[in-house]
């Protein structure tokens, strides 16, 4: 249901309208006004404050994405300046100033007009000339003094900042504000003498990600002007006449409610914000273009945010973006992407996938404590911004807004990623070649684009048309509103079937389900593009055979996440490091015989045996840890099928969960929260006892023939350094007062003599999941219990 929108059992096909959340009454909406990031282009350099400046500089901080505006740059020396975009021309990071401030270099005379896709990245021969023709001579010129602290060539400033892993160390060197203008003049000059590309320099100044330090009122153009006073700490007052934007921001909130815009209000909030008309707008927004973008939120046909590229009047914004602040909590700029993102490798491990069960913990939290706000960013020159967004209408607000409840927002990505979560695991819990089939992986690659696409725009590349093409219901109806590609796109042909969503979300044709297979997938319908699987898995749709289902050997990709080492070695010390001690054992209150002592001055430090007996731990407190660790210790030995190393451990839980458990876990009848596979029998009273006694041998029981597994387990080791260290009458106390708390469980491993765990199929026992018939551990459960359940 969650991932079709379609019952199964009814054959009912469920739509979403979220619109039901328009606002129909008065709301208290908390409106706010800031400046979240200014852009400015000179020739010189336009910063107040001390720069701190890299010898070598990060890739990572060229300008490579589009910044949705142009630039005038002098792109032949002896013509006039022509506007371009700035993330074409090869550029370089020059300093920084503080943590938000970026003062950028670019190269006009290297800008190639008909190779728009060439990097920007400059040559290490240009950025060699750059520090020993251009940086270190300004700074011999100006500053000598700190000269000392700065290699002497580029080479030796490369060989100083690569550490032993063969990255770089990107540090910093301080150049002080009163020299900085005259740095803005010399640096280019010298550079542009030595070398005709460096020509014509032009400095970018970029202040990113302040809005939260000058925010204030909107309907207030003096608290308009003293914010943007704070924008330019470190800026000069020049820039008010230069090539300079400014990102006004409008967020609007209330407590409690997730806003949202509503995707037939874009046009309205375009025809408010720039001098176009309705129609005009309603053109803007309804015709295929590369200037308007629709940003699908949460998978949701109605709600989404924008962004939009204008070339329209002088005090109009060049770009508008409208978006949620929902997008704060997987916020991260990485490979391109300014979100959170699963990657195809990840997406074939695990049962789920930990990036989905860590996304669905961020949700779950979310619920409950993060409010959305909607937000709207205008990109407008510097000298409009203090009359610039000055409010949002309040009729505006109301058409173009949802109040959804906190709850219901977050519930509905909760609901969504659940479903993926399952289906995902179910896909990778099987092995052999319908997992890899093309079908299984097209819903595989339908998951992960769905999952990507929950908290951030859907991709809607060329690779995510054809995979929406293969995995939503399609039409030749080329009138329905939802069609996801636009049938005047060049691409598409008269009588093409192109992908829809007509009940409101994103939701995939049909699903084949276990039993009838028993890897879920797609019904047999369109196959994806190998290009396609390239994209989504990194390796075409053969390789991918071949790595998850090679011919010839187990390939460790296969091996379940859940099949989980036996602890072959010593027990692991249990994890509860200070319990309160056991109500059985609280009112025992004698000691134990103090340990082996031999503190002879004659032996080194390290060989003394003196343990302070005023740091033993009270006895109660010492008998509850061996209890913890005697429950913690059945299940760190608990076993794998043999020869089957493709399925999943007996026991479900992790290593580490089984350190933490405690004679809760055999207090609860469902053994499926415990075992993937099990075989359990009822037993009688005295059956029990003799498993207690095998457990925790009387005082004078004889000593086994090396059993397994018992000698390793550190709850053993204790039972019996304890019985040494009480007296008879002592340890027959302790050991009734164990025989009181293991009563109180309803199941336990059934022990032998010569070994713990066995696992053969027996007829004496039942078997968990009904049917099953191959190994699986043997348990015994109470005579005062109820028969187990399997849920």
């Amino acid at each position: 249901l969650a991932l079709t929108g379609k019952d199964s059992f009814t054959g009912i096909q469920y739509s979403v309208e979220p619109t039901r959340d328009r606002f129909t009454q008065e709301r208290e909406v908390s409106v706010v006004r800031d400046y979240d990031s200014l852009l400015g282009f000179t020739n010189w350099i336009p910063i107040t404050s001390n720069i701190f400046i890299y010898p070598v500089t990060n890739p990572t901080d060229t300008l490579t994405s589009n910044i949705h505006l142009k630039v005038p740059m002098k792109i032949h020396h002896d013509r006039a300046e022509v506007p371009v975009f700035p993330h074409h021309v090869p550029n370089i990071i020059l300093g920084v100033v503080g943590v938000r401030t970026k003062l950028r270099m670019f190269f006009p005379a290297l800008y190639e007009k008909d190779n728009a896709d060439r990097s920007v990245e400059l040559t290490l021969e240009q950025k060699t000339a750059i520090y020993n023709d251009g940086l270190r001579p300004t700074l011999q010129k100006l500053d000598p003094e700190t000269l000392t602290n700065w290699p002497t060539t580029y080479a030796s400033a490369l060989t100083r900042a690569k550490k032993r892993d063969n990255r770089y160390q990107y540090g910093t060197r301080p150049f002080p504000a009163r020299m900085v203008e005259r740095f803005g003049y010399d640096l280019p000059r010298l550079l542009a003498e030595a070398h005709p590309w460096a020509r014509d320099i032009i400095f970018m100044t970029q202040v990113q990600g302040v809005k939260e330090a000058n925010s204030h009122p909107p309907d207030d153009r003096q608290a308009a002007s003293d914010a943007l006073q704070v924008l330019m700490t470190d800026l000069h007052p020049g820039l008010l006449r230069a090539y300079c934007w400014v990102d006004v921001g409008l967020e609007l909130s209330e407590p409690g409610f997730s806003y949202q815009w509503r995707t037939d209000a874009h046009r309205y909030i375009i025809e408010h914000f720039t001098c176009l008309t309705d129609a005009q707008a309603s053109a803007y927004v309804n015709r295929p273009s590369r200037h308007y973008s629709k940003d699908i939120s949460a998978g949701l046909m109605h709600v989404s945010g924008f962004r939009g590229t204008f070339a329209l009047g002088d005090a109009d914004p060049v770009y508008i973006q409208a978006y949620t602040t929902d997008k704060a909590l997987i916020q991260q700029l990485d490979g391109g992407r300014h979100g959170l993102a699963m990657s195809g490798r990840q997406l074939m491990q695990g049962t789920p996938p930990e990036y989905m069960k860590n996304i669905f913990a961020l949700y779950f939290d979310a619920r409950e404590n993060h409010n959305c706000a909607a937000r709207i960013e205008l990109r407008v020159p510097i000298r409009y911004a203090t009359r610039t967004a000055l409010q949002f209408p309040v009729e505006l607000v109301r058409d173009s807004i949802l109040a959804i409840t906190r709850e219901d927002w977050w519930q509905w990505r909760l609901i969504r990623m659940l479903g993926f979560m399952r289906t995902l695991a179910l896909q990778n819990q099987c092995v052999g070649p319908l997992r890899v089939g093309p079908d299984a992986l097209s819903l595989s690659a339908a998951i992960l684009w769905l999952t990507n696409g929950l908290h951030s725009r859907p991709d809607d590349g060329s690779a995510a048309r054809d995979l929406m093409c293969t995995i939503l219901p399609l039409t030749q109806d080329y009138e329905q509103n939802m069609l996801q590609i636009p049938p005047r796109d060049d691409l598409v042909r008269h009588g093409d079937m192109l992908p829809v969503c007509a009940h409101g979300a994103y939701f995939l044709r049909e699903i084949i389900w276990p039993p009838l297979t028993d890897v879920p997938r797609l019904q047999r319908g369109p196959m994806l593009r190998n290009s396609t699987f390239k994209y989504m898995f990194g390796l075409d749709f053969d390789a991918l055979r071949r790595k998850y289902f090679p011919p010839a050997y187990i390939p460790r990709t296969m091996v379940p996440q859940k099949r989980v080492g036996t602890q072959k070695g010593f027990s692991k010390r249990h994890r509860l490091e200070d319990p309160e001690p056991a109500p059985v054992f609280e009112d025992l209150d004698f000691q134990l015989a103090g340990p082996p002592q031999d503190g002879g001055e004659d032996l080194p430090w390290n060989e003394r045996v003196d343990f302070p007996p005023e740091l033993e731990e009270e006895l109660p407190i010492q008998l509850t840890k061996n209890w913890y660790q005697f429950c913690s210790d059945l299940l760190q030995k608990c076993g794998n099928i043999k020869n089957e190393p493709l399925n999943a451990s007996h026991c479900r839980l992790t290593m580490e969960e089984r350190l933490h458990v405690t004679d809760n876990v055999y207090k609860d009848t469902n053994l499926a929260t415990v075992f993937n596979r099990v075989q359990w029998m009822k037993v009688s009273g005295r059956e029990w006892k003799e498993a207690f006694d095998i457990f925790f041998p009387p005082r004078n029981a004889p000593l086994r023939v090396q059993p397994q597994n018992f000698p390793t387990m550190k709850y053993w080791e204790e039972w019996f350094e304890m019985k040494q260290r009480l007296s008879p009458e002592n340890f027959d106390t302790v050991r009734n007062r164990y025989w009181r708390i293991f009563k109180e469980l309803l199941w336990i491993p059934k022990p032998h003599k010569d070994r713990l765990w066995k696992y053969t199929p027996s007829h004496d026992f039942r078997t968990y999941p009904l049917g099953y018939s191959g190994q699986a551990p043997h348990v015994i459960v109470s005579p005062s219990s109820y028969p187990p359940t399997w849920e």
